[in-house]
Parts: structure tokens; C-alpha cells; sequence
């Protein structure tokens, strides 16, 4: 249970951000205030500070979020009357709801909505929104003024339209737009009159936010005891938070709702006998884990990531590419790769990247090496949240283990600037979505591709190993070239991901994109003498206007099962090229053999080629088409 407490030191760490609404991923967001949930509203009502309807509009989804005062059971409420305070759906908020049309069963909500809504306002003191939000409530008038205000249509009966008809002739009203079922379902919410432009509307009122927290603290009607996080006397609750995940998630990290007897099995008669948890301590645990979700969390189907630290939430995401992480730390991408000269080299990438970490961590001293969570949830039904993976780890260590993914798992990317679409190629590390799609394809089941999430998340974050069979599996998709033809996937941009992940298992080897001109390991060998002939009749073909594939294309999986046997294949088909072309030949012919040269009698076998094949093939490509003219000038005047 430490998440909890942690989550909780989190929420008192940033109290400042309770209420505060900030634009992330294009959406408004806060944290929540304790004993209050977040609701998506149709319709806002204004009256005066006497309770008066003063007018009425329907919200557009930009602006519909709401915070709402609840209780434990309206938070959790499924088909019982549990309702909220202020603001609420129509059923709730509307005394005359069946007159116009509301399912009868229902009637009794209102009747609950506003026992709870006169208790409050009677209390001395209460704020004047409340009062003036109760009195009007009490005229059980609400629908019949958002009628005349043209929000709700009726039909000939005098009750309002649930679902506008699809073949009606007239215009949908506004209300149609913005609600997903039907009209009867919409959720209201209230504003009154403001005194000055400085007044906040109810629901971001912070002072109204506190003056409920200290009317709920004032009721004491809850169980009390010793709580397992704090150890300390306090109100108990067995009704968590549901909603973490996103706004539909009804799923649960703890709850102990099933009481026919399959829950206890006979060892307890009561919840808090089995686990006893503070209703403050679960409030602000679960809305700091919802606010963290949504500002900087990573989602791929069902589950979710998210890394966080205690004082200082922000922290670098794990799975984003080298390129994002460097413009997250606030530099300019299409400033420090400006220069395409200096856009290869791994020492530049390096160091930027090594400014852009500092830049994260500057207020991280050896005094203060505050813990940094990283936590993924997943459910496997639709009521029950499980934490799947979850480690702690002193900020310094995170911010190393970072670093270290980014300057072993990497090899030459591509990125694409905004605006423009002019490509940029760096020597970085690939974001985990590019990986997942490439071992797997973009077609595959993300619950697939999440389980990758998963198994590469202690590579990054631990340090541990590339799983084998990770590497395997898109060594064996590269190996294909032509399995990619009619998709929308690359193959080169599958085959730089694969190099960069068979540099992080071989990261010992100390593999470069540079070309190593006195490795004389087989496999880097082999891959070698396919570049330079993939690179020769390419050139050629295209001088040729020709457009078709290159024989090490053709073979490319062949000579990675039988090497020596294709490449005298391969060899012999290079000939022609080296007859016809003359002089423009010479240096592909040199350099192949200076690198057969290398290649014994004990190398030159039929042994299925390793993953190092591909760094070799690609080093040697990208070697070629950065310094070809410069090679041949030298080898024409030599």
C-alpha cells in the first residue's frame, strides 16, 4: 500500500494545483478538490442570488467539465439515488422531471437531491451561491425554464423529446449535439449572479470547494478507526475511487462491494476488518493518481503508464523517442538539428541529451533525491483495477537509467518537422510505440503491443535486459524486405528500429552507426559485403532509370540463412556491373575486396547469419551515401 501513501504526498505536495484548471493534451484539467469528482455537463443554469432563473445555455464539450461536491455514495452510485451536491442530472435537480415526460421510478431523486441541499444550506454561514441554488431548486420549475429558454423541445404531448428524429425536417437543437444518450439524461449545472468580475463560477469556486469539505468533516457520519497508511485515528471509508483511468473507467483499485459472501469467505464480517483505509487518505491518493494520468500519463489499450515524482510531478516519459525528449525539456528540435552536417553524429545527440536531462533534473540536489514512482494499471474486468507493474526509484538513478536507454538503445532515426514536413536524421533511441509497431506490425492486437509496454518498461526504467525474443522477432520481420511491399510500413524505417535494439542487447560490443572498419566479427562482416552491394547496383539501376529491386534486396533473406552460398550468387550477378560500368566501379570492387579479405576460411561457411548482420549492412549503407564522392574523387586521382 505505499502507493497510497505516496500518491497522498503527492496530492499535499501540489494542494496549490486544487481547482487550477490547465490546457494539456488538448483538454482542461485540474486536481481535484477532496469530496468532489469531475462531470461532464450539457446545460448551465444561471439564477440570481435570490434564486431566480435568470437564463439557461447548453455547454459545448470543450467546456464541459465540471467540478461537482459528492459524497462516497454519489461518486460510486450505479442505479440506487445516491445524489450529488449543486449540480446533478436532471432526474436529481428538476422537481417537476416526470411531469415533463421522466421515468416515475425516479421520482424520488429529487426528493433525496434536496433533503441533501437543505442540509447544507441551513448550515450558518453557508456561502450565498448555495443558498440561492437551493431556493430555486425548491420551485421545481427547472425544466419548464430551460423549455421557454428553446434548450429542451417538447412534442405534441407536452414532454420532452428523448432523441431527436433522425428524419425530422427541422434543424437538431444544440442539446441533441452535445449529449450521448438521451435529453432526459443531461447533467445540469449552476451559476449565480456574479458581484464582480472577480467572482469565480461555482464550480472552480475554491472557497465553496472548502466550504463543503468542512460541511462533510461536520457530519461525521462514517466509521472511524486506525488507518493502515497514516496509523493515525481517523474517519474510514470502504468506498473508493473509480474513474482513474478516463472518464468511463468504473473499474477499481480497491473495493469490497460484494457482501453475498463470495468476497469474505467466512474470514471476516465486515470490509475494515481486512483492510482499513481513511476516507482522506483515499480521496486525495485517487485523485492524484486520476490528475497524473491525465496530464502525463501513456495509454495502449486497457493499460496504462504513468512516472511521477513526489514534490516535482513532471518526469521524463519512458517511452518517448530521443527527438521528443529532447523537446520536452523545452529546446528547440528544428534549431539543434538545424545543421544536417552535424544531424548524424551520436556525440552531438549525446550531449544534448545529456543538457536536456540536467535541464529536468536541476533542482535535484544530493540532499534532495526525492523518489520518482512509476506505475502501469490494467483491468482485466470491468470492475476491477490492478497495478501491473509498479517501482520506485531515487530520482538520480531514473534520470540515469533514461539517459542510458537513450545512448545504448539507438540507432539512426528519422524526424519529421512540424509545419514543414522536412525530415531530420538523428542518432537517437525510437519511442516505444514506433518499436511495438515495428516487431509487430501496425496491424497487430494492441493487447499485443501493450504487453510490450510492459517488458520494455524494466529496460528503460531497471536497466535490465532487452528480452532475446524481442530482437528476434523483428529481426526476422527485416529479414523480409519484401513482406512490406503494399503496406504502409517502411523497411527502412523497421530496419534503423531493429538496428537500435540489437545495439542495446550487444550494447557491451560498443556497436556504432559509424562504420568500424576493424571489426572482424562474422555477422557485421557479411552485412558489410550486402551494403556495398546493395548500394552499387542501386546507383547503377538509377543511372540507368531502372526501377526495380536490387539483387541483395532479392536475397537479402536467403543470404542471412546460407551467407557464403548466396553471396557467390549475389557476386556473380554483380559482374556485368563491373564490366560495363569501368572506372565508376572501382571503389565498390576495392572495397569489397578489402572486406572478403577479412573473411577466412573458417568465416566464409553457410552458418545462418546473427542479428549484427543488419548493424553491419546498415553501417555500411550509411557510410556509402554520406562519403561516396569524396572516396571516389580519391580513388580516380590515386
Amino acid at each position: 500500500m505505499s502507493w497510497l501513501k505516496l500518491l497522498s504526498e503527492v496530492y499535499d505536495e501540489n494542494i496549490s494545483q486544487v481547482g487550477e484548471f490547465e490546457e494539456r493534451r488538448n483538454q482542461r484539467m485540474t486536481l481535484l478538490p477532496v469530496s468532489h469528482v469531475m462531470q461532464s455537463a450539457h446545460i448551465e443554469i444561471l439564477i440570481t442570488r435570490d434564486g431566480e432563473f435568470q437564463s439557461a445555455k447548453v455547454i459545448d464539450k470543450e467546456n464541459a467539465r465540471t467540478i461537482v461536491p459528492a459524497t462516497s455514495d454519489s461518486a460510486n452510485r450505479s442505479s440506487t439515488s445516491a445524489p450529488h451536491y449543486i449540480h446533478d442530472k436532471l432526474a436529481y435537480v428538476a422537481g417537476d422531471f416526470v411531469k415533463f415526460g421522466g421515468n416515475p421510478k425516479y421520482e424520488g431523486h429529487y426528493q433525496d437531491y434536496r433533503k441533501q441541499m437543505k442540509e447544507w444550506a441551513e448550515v450558518a454561514d453557508v456561502s450565498h451561491k448555495v443558498s440561492a441554488i437551493y431556493a430555486y431548486i425548491s420551485k421545481r420549475c427547472l425544466i419548464e425554464d430551460i423549455v421557454n429558454a428553446n434548450i429542451l423541445p417538447l412534442d405534441s404531448q407536452g414532454k420532452i423529446i428523448e432523441k431527436w428524429p433522425s428524419n425530422s425536417p427541422s434543424e437538431k437543437p444544440e442539446i441533441y449535439k452535445v449529449i450521448a444518450s438521451d435529453a432526459l439524461s443531461a447533467f445540469v449545472r449552476f451559476d449565480v449572479m456574479h458581484m464582480s468580475s472577480d467572482d469565480p463560477v461555482v464550480w472552480e469556486d475554491k472557497e465553496l470547494f472548502d466550504d463543503f469539505i468542512k460541511f462533510m468533516e461536520k457530519k461525521g457520519e462514517q466509521e472511524t478507526g486506525y488507518c493502515y497508511i497514516t496509523g493515525k485515528q481517523t474517519v474510514l471509508t470502504t468506498q473508493h475511487g473509480s474513474r482513474i483511468r478516463n472518464a468511463g473507467d468504473m473499474a477499481k483499485l480497491i473495493s469490497a462491494n460484494d457482501s453475498s459472501g463470495f468476497t469474505y469467505r467466512g474470514r471476516f464480517t465486515k470490509p475494515t476488518e481486512a483492510v482499513q483505509i481513511s476516507y482522506d487518505v483515499s480521496q486525495k491518493a485517487h485523485h492524484a493518481l486520476r490528475w497524473l494520468i491525465q496530464r502525463q500519463g501513456t495509454y495502449v489499450d486497457s493499460r496504462y503508464f504513468v512516472a511521477f515524482g513526489i514534490e516535482q510531478p513532471e518526469a521524463p516519459d519512458p517511452f518517448v523517442s530521443t527527438a521528443d525528449l529532447l523537446k520536452s525539456s523545452g529546446e528547440s528540435f528544428e534549431d539543434i538539428f538545424a545543421l544536417e552536417a552535424i544531424s548524424h553524429t551520436e556525440e552531438f545527440v549525446s550531449e544534448e541529451l545529456n543538457k536536456a536531462l540536467q535541464g529536468m533534473a536541476h533542482t535535484l540536489t544530493d540532499d534532495n533525491l526525492e523518489n520518482i514512482l512509476v506505475m502501469a494499471l490494467d483491468a482485466a474486468t470491468k470492475g476491477r483495477l490492478a497495478v501491473v507493474y509498479y517501482q520506485q526509484f531515487k530520482a538520480k538513478l531514473f534520470y540515469e537509467s533514461i539517459q542510458k536507454w537513450h545512448n545504448t538503445c539507438r540507432w539512426l532515426q528519422s524526424y519529421k518537422e512540424s509545419g514543414n514536413n522536412k525530415i531530420h536524421n538523428y542518432v537517437g533511441a525510437p519511442s516505444t510505440y514506433r518499436i511495438a509497431e515495428a516487431v509487430y506490425g501496425s496491424k497487430a492486437d494492441s493487447r499485443i503491443k501493450k504487453d510490450l509496454y510492459t517488458r520494455l518498461l524494466p529496460c528503460i526504467v531497471e536497466q535490465k535486459p532487452l528480452p532475446r525474443d524481442i530482437v528476434q522477432i523483428i529481426f526476422n520481420r527485416v529479414k523480409n524486405p519484401f513482406s512490406f511491399k503494399n503496406t504502409m510500413e517502411s523497411w527502412e524505417a523497421t530496419l534503423n528500429i531493429a538496428c537500435a535494439l540489437i545495439n542495446k542487447q550487444y550494447e557491451s560490443e560498443g556497436y556504432k552507426v559509424a562504420i568500424q572498419e576493424e571489426n572482424d566479427s562474422r555477422d557485421y562482416l557479411f552485412g558489410r559485403l550486402l551494403g556495398v552491394a546493395e548500394v552499387m547496383e542501386k546507383r547503377i539501376l538509377k543511372e540507368r532509370d531502372e526501377n526495380r529491386a536490387t539483387n541483395a534486396t532479392r536475397y537479402f533473406n536467403a543470404f542471412s540463412q546460407h551467407p557464403a552460398r548466396t553471396w557467390m550468387v549475389i557476386r556473380k550477378q554483380l559482374s556485368p556491373y563491373f564490366e560495363r560500368a569501368g572506372y565508376s566501379t572501382g571503389y565498390y570492387a576495392m572495397l569489397l575486396q578489402r572486406i572478403e579479405s577479412r573473411l577466412t576460411v573458417d568465416k566464409m561457411t553457410n552458418d545462418p547469419l546473427g542479428p549484427v548482420f543488419l548493424l553491419g549492412y546498415s553501417s555500411q549503407i550509411q557510410d556509402m551515401y554520406t562519403k561516396r564522392e569524396e572516396k571516389e574523387n580519391d580513388t580516380i586521382e590515386a
